[in-house]
C-alpha cells in the first residue's frame, strides 16, 4: 500500500512542477490557488487508484500479456524449487 501513496504523491508532485512551469514561462499567467490545488487532488486520486489496480493486477495483467504475446515465459514466484535436504 505504501508503493501506491509513494506512486502519488510522486506523480502529483510531477505534475505540480509542470503546471507551475507551465504558468511561468508558457502562459505567463498565474492561475489562482485553489485550482491547482484541485487539479492536484484530481491527479493525486487518478494515480493511486491507477497504481493500486495496477499493484493489485500485476499477476493477472502478466499472465494475459503472455497469452496474448504467446510468450511460453513463467512465473518464478510461483515455480517452488527444493534444493536443501528435506525437513522431515
Amino acid at each position: 500500500m505504501e508503493k501506491v501513496f509513494i506512486n502519488g504523491f510522486l506523480v502529483t508532485f510531477l505534475f505540480c512542477l509542470f503546471k507551475i512551469f507551465e504558468m511561468k514561462y508558457v502562459d505567463k499567467e498565474w492561475k489562482p490557488l485553489k485550482f491547482i490545488v484541485r487539479e492536484a487532488i484530481i491527479v493525486f486520486v487518478s494515480a493511486s487508484l491507477a497504481s493500486f489496480i495496477f499493484f493489485h493486477l500485476e499477476d493477472s495483467i502478466g499472465d494475459f500479456i503472455n497469452v496474448v504475446t504467446e510468450s511460453k515465459s513463467f512465473n518464478p514466484n510461483a515455480t517452488q524449487i527444493f534444493t536443501d535436504e528435506p525437513g522431515f
